[in-house]
């Protein structure tokens, strides 16, 4: 029997999956993805460690492949998640700074000065973005006006799947997909733009080369072997962004087929034949980037979605927190608990309209913000 292992480097967990040639899922494993807020001075700075993110798709992975007959019959190996995370690496591919999570707000004057320099309807007509506060561009920008001497040592600025596939085998690459999220990608000519290149005034040599998800990147390397239970020489296969590559199993690369991809965001996307760069589609709040599907572009509408149970589980769960601790068990399960016994009800007073569809940078609007304000959460226990 052949397999195929998939791995999934989500906000909440590092999963590694192996299916058969079936597409049947014949084991898995995962890890915990821990952010990490080191700075007491700024408590919302948020990052992901790079020693963290390798070791546990490490251990992913050799408890997913121990599971197996012969890992010798893995007939490739691609990595999928977040995108615009990424972390600079020296010539000797050495880490030299942490990856800044996606959470993290530390770039909103670099937000504000591409919003200026570069405009929505600019960024959008070339690169088919909305411009968002962690989009990579702005990353590297913070690191040149912070962290300058950093950025000199820096050889390549590798996004998170990337980073995964050079400790895999060596390469340094990254998809069209992945390029899509940096604000610096050209989605019609599927390569590097030189005007926004130029705006920022990074180097063009930071960037890894863009090339189609599917390319047969490298082997796994002895070390990786070694760390991984993958067989020395197992292929190594560019994956791309997490929705798109969920898009492929559910046929949203055909025409007409839309797939909804919930998880620590909610994403709705659909395929098309070539990118629509419209002020009309930019003002919709909708993203248009390279399909992981050769020759294919996506259409996506997203807002934060599983998230926000984080986010309320953080602020209002610490009666469940306290309950877990004191009697066992997962926090999670006293939520759910607690959800269950409460009966739906009609809000008390209706949703100020401060609150109903405000307007972001870009153009892009927030449903989050229709969201009823979570009412006062009462200890069930």
């Amino acid at each position: 029997m052949d397999y195929l292992v998939g791995i999934d480097l989500g906000s909440t967990n590092l999963k590694a999956i192996v299916y058969d040639s079936t597409g049947r899922v014949v084991a898995r494993a995962s890890r915990p993805t821990q952010r990490f807020n080191p700075d007491p001075d700024r408590p919302q700075w948020a990052i992901w460690k790079p020693e963290q993110i390798w070791e546990g798709v490490a251990e992913s992975l050799r408890e997913a492949v121990s599971q197996l007959d012969d890992p010798r019959r893995i007939r490739g190996v691609a990595v999928t998640g977040m995108g615009m995370d990424g972390v600079p690496l020296d010539e000797q591919g050495r880490w030299l700074y942490p990856f800044i999570s996606w959470h993290c707000p530390r770039t909103e004057p670099q937000h504000k000065w591409w919003l200026e320099q570069v405009g929505a309807e600019r960024q959008f007509a070339i690169g088919g973005n909305q411009i968002w506060v962690f989009n990579t561009v702005l990353r590297i920008l913070w690191m040149m006006e912070n962290e300058p001497q950093i950025l000199a040592r820096t050889h390549k600025w590798v996004l998170i799947e990337d980073f995964v596939n050079f400790m895999l085998c060596g390469a340094l690459a990254t998809d069209y997909s992945m390029a899509s999220t940096t604000l610096l990608f050209d989605q019609r000519r599927q390569a590097w733009s030189d005007e926004l290149i130029a705006t920022s005034g990074i180097r063009r040599d930071l960037l890894c080369d863009p090339q189609p998800s599917g390319t047969v990147l490298g082997e796994v390397h002895a070390a990786a072997a070694q760390a991984t239970g993958l067989a020395i020489g197992t292929p190594v296969v560019l994956g791309g962004h997490d929705y798109l590559c969920g898009a492929l199993p559910t046929g949203a690369f055909r025409p007409g087929v839309v797939c909804d991809v919930t998880g620590t965001w909610e994403m709705v996307v659909a395929a098309i034949q070539e990118p629509v760069l419209t002020s009309a589609v930019r003002e919709m709040g909708i993203l248009v980037d390279s399909h992981v599907a050769p020759g294919l572009w996506a259409v996506m509408g997203a807002t934060v979605a599983a998230e926000q149970l984080e986010w309320f589980r953080r602020e209002y769960g610490q009666a469940e927190r306290l309950r877990a601790e004191r009697e066992g068990g997962v926090d999670w399960d006293y939520l759910m608990q607690a959800a269950a016994e409460s009966p739906p009800r009609r809000p008390r007073m209706p949703v100020p309209a401060a609150h109903v569809r405000q307007p972001l940078p870009g153009g892009r609007s927030s449903f989050a913000g229709r969201l009823c304000r979570p009412a006062q959460h009462h200890d069930q226990g």
